[in-house]
């Protein structure tokens, strides 16, 4: 008699093999156990899901760690679902005999990523799978359990106790939170508490940390570990958008049309989360570029500020001058193009005003029709000027605003000096207090960017202000009679 085939329990063995064997299959088996959304598998799942299964072979087998893993990546990208909730689970598929530590700012953050773990294990699903992985009945709260081969998960919380618990991985899924990271004192406490988890491992030499969270501080517990370890650590660096701080290198040919994510985080999803959060909160979280304290070559306190009801008593007919800083989409908002930068300035004795600034994603077309309503609604006169440097795209700007509109359109010249240099020469007649900038929406952006370089993805401003300050302070200060008196005398 031919023997009979269960179809149904091979079928059973086929997925759970695969679910050993792949933690990406694991992830897309078991998404609908915890999550009712529809899930949309973006690259960056992949990649999370292959780094951390090329490290769980050195803990299956208790080798030497080749190194600690370090993961910078914007928020919304499920990293916690695959990092702290999917991947100590499937660990238990490799070894049942794996005890794991996981860490957050908050205790309820842990103890929902723990909980949500258990609703897998504790799953149908999950026990047709792996019926011999049973967690013990009287040890299986929120905060940690065990299962019945020994293996084990605790859960801690940044500034909380792990005393007499050792692990053979350790997870630090996002140890401080953004209000934290304003704080130095909460700063050095998530990193005196990152350092407290290191010692809490079986082996020091076998089991690793891994480490994940957006950039919150130049001084976050990514930077500690970068200061401390670099050579020790994989870092892998995701933004939001392509740029030079993408780690491996290798990543950046994955990204669909400069965007990390077109769909989580497409460009509308950005801009709202630039103006949520702010032009410096946005820039650690989804550039993963922490502006320093006050800023980098120039600080932002050495601005100076005026309301605009107060500048526009000043000014009085003082004409308005406009520089640009062009770049056209031809792709429209296709992220690795640069945007067209503007400012409106004007010089009041012998200081230098900034009174509006905006950045745009034009076309061509777009952007020629855009600059006249721009200027016209800032204050142009026939005695301003639009001053644009003839570069590529600058030189059709030029040409076309000359042929098409009666503006005083300008080319200044093109500078020899890279940025930095020139940002550096510009920095003093900040310092000393001769920028004014009028209260307005676009004054975080532009401090951010300005103050940020060149650690940031975007210097248009940087430009603009470099060639405002040459046009309008190059001179040394002019005084008066009654000022010059003052000073011989």
């Amino acid at each position: 008699m031919p023997k009979i085939i269960d179809y149904n329990a091979l079928g059973l063995r086929v997925v759970a093999d695969e679910c050993s064997r792949s933690l990406f299959y694991f992830v897309k088996t078991f998404w609908d156990v915890i999550i009712p959304e529809e899930p949309v598998f973006n690259w960056h799942i992949l990649a999370l899901c292959d780094e951390l299964q090329t490290l769980s072979t050195y803990v299956v087998k208790r080798q030497k760690k080749p190194y600690d893993l370090l993961i910078n990546i914007p928020p919304g990208t499920t990293k916690s679902t695959i990092v702290t909730i999917m991947f100590p689970v499937w660990l238990w598929t490799q070894d049942p005999t794996i005890r794991i530590i996981t860490n957050s700012y908050s205790s309820d953050l842990s103890i929902e990523h723990s909980t949500k773990s258990r609703d897998i294990l504790t799953s149908e699903k999950f026990q047709t799978l792996f019926p011999k992985i049973q967690l013990r009945r009287d040890k299986s709260g929120k905060e940690s359990y065990e299962n019945t081969a020994t293996g084990a998960r605790y859960t801690t919380s940044t500034g909380g106790a792990i005393t007499g618990k050792h692990a053979h991985i350790i997870i630090n899924d996002d140890p401080m939170n953004p209000k934290q990271a304003a704080s130095e004192p909460m700063r050095k406490q998530a990193n005196e508490h990152t350092k407290t988890l290191s010692s809490r491992k079986v082996n020091k030499a076998n089991a690793p940390m891994v480490t994940i969270m957006q950039r919150l501080h130049e001084d976050d517990t990514t930077g500690y570990l970068l200061k401390k370890k670099r050579d020790k650590i994989r870092h892998i660096c995701l933004p939001a958008e392509i740029s030079d701080v993408v780690e491996p290198a290798s990543y950046r040919d994955k990204y669909i049309n400069g965007y990390l994510d077109p769909i989580r985080l497409s460009r509308e999803v950005l801009d709202e989360a630039k103006v949520d959060l702010g032009s410096r909160q946005y820039s650690g979280q989804y550039e993963q570029r922490p502006v320093t304290e006050g800023g980098n070559i120039v600080r932002a306190d050495w601005f100076r500020t005026i309301s605009m009801s107060s500048f526009n008593t000043m000014r009085g007919k003082i004409p308005a001058h406009f520089f640009i800083d062009t770049a056209y989409d031809e792709k429209k908002k296709k992220s690795d193009n640069d945007p067209s930068g503007i400012i409106g300035t004007c010089k009041m004795g012998n200081n230098l005003y900034i009174f509006a600034a905006q950045k745009v994603y034009k076309t061509f077309p777009q952007l020629i029709r855009f600059l006249p309503d721009f200027v016209l609604a800032n204050g142009y006169t026939d005695e301003s000027t639009i001053r644009i440097e003839p570069k590529a795209n600058g030189t059709s700007v030029v040409q076309q605003l000359e042929e098409s509109t009666s503006l005083n359109v300008v080319k200044t010249p093109s500078p020899t000096d890279s940025k930095e240099t020139r940002l550096n020469a510009s920095s003093p007649k900040v310092e000393c207090g001769r920028v004014y900038l009028v209260e307005g929406s676009w004054n975080e952006e532009f401090l951010t960017e300005v103050c940020g370089f060149p650690t940031l993805t975007h210097d248009e401003y940087v430009d603009l202000l470099c060639y405002a300050i040459d046009y309008h302070l190059k001179e040394e200060p002019q005084f008066n009679d009654e000022e010059l008196e003052n000073i011989i005398y």
